[in-house]
């Protein structure tokens, strides 16, 4: 099991080693040229996964135009979590910005260690916590907040991605059309 995964993990929930045998043998490495995806729209996303390696784009197609969600980078838990838990179809892209490699989780392999192991739960728990005070903020920031000021706390908070992400894609991130 990748070493980032078991800190991860073990950062959010209580996991004993026995625990971790348990989970090891349901765990798939799956490897994505750049350009293949992860999700795309109308699919059913029946995997949780963790990026043990490159940089995927979480993003709606609008007559043709991205509209950019979000950015999964090494050690971040990648899915469409609404997707995922509701079993709908996604309407939403999921694609790699360069080769990757996941770390995969079947939800029914989930499901069964919920039984297995009761405390994954706690996991989970904490996986959609943080979701939800990541939208939350995004969500405020767009009511309250200038182009300009989302920009800046993009800059302060990820810098990261001003390393990695085309001006473009940030921009349609934060909401605003990048100047030609």
């Amino acid at each position: 099991m990748n070493n980032n995964l078991v800190l991860e993990l073990s950062k959010m929930v209580d996991l004993k080693k026995n625990d971790f045998s348990v989970i090891l043998p349901f765990l798939k490495t799956k490897h994505y040229k750049k350009g293949d995806f992860f999700l795309e729209e109308g699919k059913l996303c029946n995997h949780i996964g963790f990026v043990d390696k490159g940089l995927f784009n979480y993003f709606y197609l609008d007559k043709g135009t991205q509209r950019i969600r979000g950015f999964f980078f090494p050690n971040n838990f990648i899915s469409n979590y609404s997707c995922f838990l509701e079993n709908n179809k996604s309407k939403a892209f999921i694609q790699a910005m360069e080769d990757c490699t996941v770390t995969l989780l079947h939800k029914d392999d989930l499901n069964f260690l919920y039984e297995t192991l009761p405390r994954l739960y706690e996991l989970s728990n904490s996986i959609v916590e943080g979701l939800y005070l990541d939208v939350s903020k995004k969500y405020e920031s767009f009511l309250i907040d200038s182009a300009k000021d989302r920009y800046l706390e993009l800059i302060k908070s990820r810098p990261i991605l001003f390393k990695r992400i085309p001006q473009y894609m940030i921009a349609s991130y934060i909401g605003v059309t990048p100047e030609h």
